[in-house]
């Protein structure tokens, strides 16, 4: 992305390039993970977020060393770089609000998951901490910071951030990125969640920014369901400038939701962002 102020890749989540798997918008591509690494290049996608769900945990190539050599050839044939893994397996496995001896043993498939990124070259797993694992008390809160302190001290060696997503207003996650207190713990911000909690992502972004590692790219309405990107109601612009205008390099990664054409909608959807990212860049100079 050639962009100035902002000098962060546009990448594209796996699966988002795909014919949906029935009525799921949010899947594995088993059957064409490859083809859209070709997709994303064709289209213009600088990187690809990976990602790793607990259904199709076992299945995933991430998760043998056969699947992660072939992941690599995938990315060196198609010249497009894995640059996160999107990690909701830890929606299900979580890391608070389990037992001990669960919480231990999912803190342990994290550290994993942080050596499994470094071998296929990503630099970044996003860990959701919202809907089943949102941080509602105290006590979830301290679990989760435990949790994170541990898996961060194996990420830190490889060089891995491990960027938080979380739905709450963005003075409270950065006070409880600030309470993890590890610098490979960051904030990795959806424009469409936040939106769809009732924030100005442009006002509220600011409170993270500090800690800012990667922003998803997702339109919902306020209070209501994803739209396609510029029918929703984030104000994408607002996000932009505020971004252009503290020259913020982290990346972009769409996570948008499409109707029925994959590539088409993706194409549309780039093509709006990469003109709000232009303008933003344009007024920022």
């Amino acid at each position: 992305m050639e962009s100035g102020a902002l000098s962060g890749r546009i990448g594209v989540m796996q699966g988002r390039l795909s014919p949906r798997q029935g009525d799921r918008l949010q899947a594995f591509p088993q059957n064409s993970w490859r083809q859209e690494f070709s997709q994303a290049r064709a289209l213009g996608f600088e990187c690809m977020e990976w990602i790793f769900l607990a259904d199709t945990a076992s299945d995933n190539p991430l998760a043998s060393a056969q699947g992660r050599r072939e992941i690599v050839s995938v990315i060196a044939t198609s010249g497009v770089p894995v640059g996160s893994i999107c990690a909701p397996y830890f929606m299900v496995h979580k890391l608070a609000g389990v037992t001990e001896p669960e919480r231990a043993e999912n803190v342990q498939r994290l550290r994993e998951l942080v050596v499994w990124a470094h071998a296929i070259g990503a630099t970044r797993i996003l860990l959701p901490l919202l809907e089943t694992a949102a941080l509602t008390s105290l006590e979830l809160q301290d679990q989760a910071v435990q949790s994170l302190r541990s898996a961060a001290r194996v990420a830190r060696m490889a060089d891995i951030v491990l960027g938080l997503e979380m739905e709450i207003p963005g003075a409270e996650y950065a006070a409880f990125i600030d309470r993890v207190a590890e610098p490979n713990v960051r904030a990795y911000y959806d424009a469409g969640n936040s939106t769809a909690q009732g924030f100005d992502i442009a006002e509220d972004v600011l409170h993270v920014l500090p800690h800012l590692e990667a922003v998803h790219i997702k339109d919902r309405k306020a209070f209501g369901k994803s739209r396609p990107l510029g029918c929703g109601d984030a104000n994408f612009r607002g996000l932009f400038a505020a971004l252009a205008k503290r020259g913020f390099a982290g990346d972009f990664v769409f996570e948008h939701y499409f109707e029925s054409d994959p590539i088409a909608e993706a194409a549309q959807g780039l093509a709006y962002i990469e003109q709000c990212v232009a303008d933003a860049t344009r007024n920022a100079a």
